[in-house]
Formats: C-alpha cells, sequence, structure tokens
C-alpha cells in the first residue's frame, strides 16, 4: 500500500514537472522570421547589409533555423583567397547558414538555447593586390564551415526579452570565440523591435543587427 503511494505520487510530481516545462516553453514563440540592418567590423574587413532569418519550431523542444546574409562593398580586406595585402574595390559577400536548434525551459521566464548550423560563404566583386602593381582581378571565393550557439532567452518584463549568448564559429581557415547580447521590444501582438550585438575576441570583430521580428 505504501510502495502503491509511493509510485503514485512520484509519478504525479513527474507529470507536473513535464507539465510545468511544457506550459513554460510556451512562454517564448520558436517559430518567426526577422529582417534588418546589419553591420560588421572587423581587422579582416568591414560591410553592412542585411539579414533575413527564420525559425520554425517542430516540436516542443527543437526548432530549424536559417538564414540569409549579404555584405555590400566590403572595406580593407586583408587577405582573400590566399592573396594577402588586398585593398576592397568593390566585393560583395553572400552567406547562407542552415541547422537545427535546441530549447529547454527552466523556469516560466527563462529558456536555455543550444544552435549548431552550417555555414556558406560566397565572396565576389573586384579587388586589388596594391602588392602586384597593383593588380585589378575579378573576384570569386568560397567558404564553408560551422557555428554553434549557446545561450539563453529571459523575459525581463511584459514586453521586453533579453538574449545573452556564446557563440564558436569556424569558417574556411578562421576559428573564432565570441559573445553578445540581444534585446526583443514586442510593440504589438506579432511584431517585435530586435537588436542584437556579437564581439569575436580572437580577430576583434563585432556583428550589429537592428530589424523586425515577426512571429509566425
Amino acid at each position: 500500500m505504501n510502495n502503491n503511494r509511493f509510485l503514485t505520487g512520484a509519478v504525479l510530481a513527474v507529470l507536473a514537472t513535464l507539465s510545468q516545462s511544457v506550459n513554460a516553453g510556451k512562454g517564448f514563440e520558436y517559430s518567426y522570421g526577422e529582417f534588418g540592418y546589419q553591420n560588421v567590423n572587423a581587422v579582416s574587413g568591414d560591410g553592412d547589409g542585411f539579414r533575413i532569418n527564420f525559425s520554425f519550431g517542430a516540436t516542443d523542444h527543437f526548432n530549424v533555423i536559417g538564414e540569409y546574409n549579404r555584405l555590400f562593398g566590403i572595406d580593407d580586406i586583408e587577405e582573400l583567397g590566399g592573396i594577402k595585402n588586398s585593398t576592397r574595390v568593390d566585393v560583395d559577400r553572400d552567406e547562407f547558414k542552415i541547422g537545427l536548434g535546441a530549447h529547454y525551459p527552466l523556469t516560466e521566464k527563462l529558456d536555455m538555447t543550444l544552435s549548431a548550423q552550417y555555414v556558406d560563404q560566397e565572396f565576389s566583386g573586384k579587388w586589388v593586390t596594391p602588392a602586384l602593381a597593383p593588380l585589378s582581378t575579378n573576384l570569386s571565393n568560397s567558404e564553408e564551415g560551422y557555428e554553434v550557439d549557446l545561450g539563453a532567452r529571459v523575459q525581463l518584463f511584459k514586453k521586453f526579452e533579453m538574449t545573452p549568448h556564446a557563440v564558436y564559429r569556424d569558417v574556411g581557415a578562421d576559428s573564432n570565440t565570441g559573445g553578445g547580447l540581444g534585446l526583443v521590444y514586442n510593440f504589438h501582438k506579432k511584431f517585435s523591435l530586435r537588436m542584437e550585438g556579437t564581439f569575436f575576441s580572437d580577430d576583434s570583430e563585432s556583428n550589429a543587427f537592428a530589424g523586425v521580428r515577426l512571429d509566425l
């Protein structure tokens, strides 16, 4: 009898815990799309452009994620395609990402997040190498790699959310470790303002984004 009561109590406790986790997870939306301005400032090159990304909440704890961003007229490129001391003439970068994210609620206002993405970068345009006389040439170069992001979603107030994160990126011949912070202001039932900044210490790169999020 006592054993039955113990087992019943244990089962109810587990079910209650799972129920709380699921309910807590409903506090954050994982199906959304974003669009906005992006700026990259680094020793290896500076650029401005735009970013489009999406997240699709496939299950209670997993979401499919993807991104496309483009930088126009990258300045002061030090090395690209194996040639050093290059100076930008008209170089653009297209970056594609696709991967999987996981999220788990710790409290009603706090989710831990983890994501891994395949990264493909495509460079195109014209550039100059001063050491070669100078020499102007057409450029077409691509690099591949991956990116892993560990973060959190914190509900500060009813309409404000904070998203701290740490990231490791290995693309082409470069690997970087960085961290940053994002803020979300929900000004409408479906629309939010989204800002995010990330700093990579290995090459002193800063990556900033400001845009609009639409919950799907």
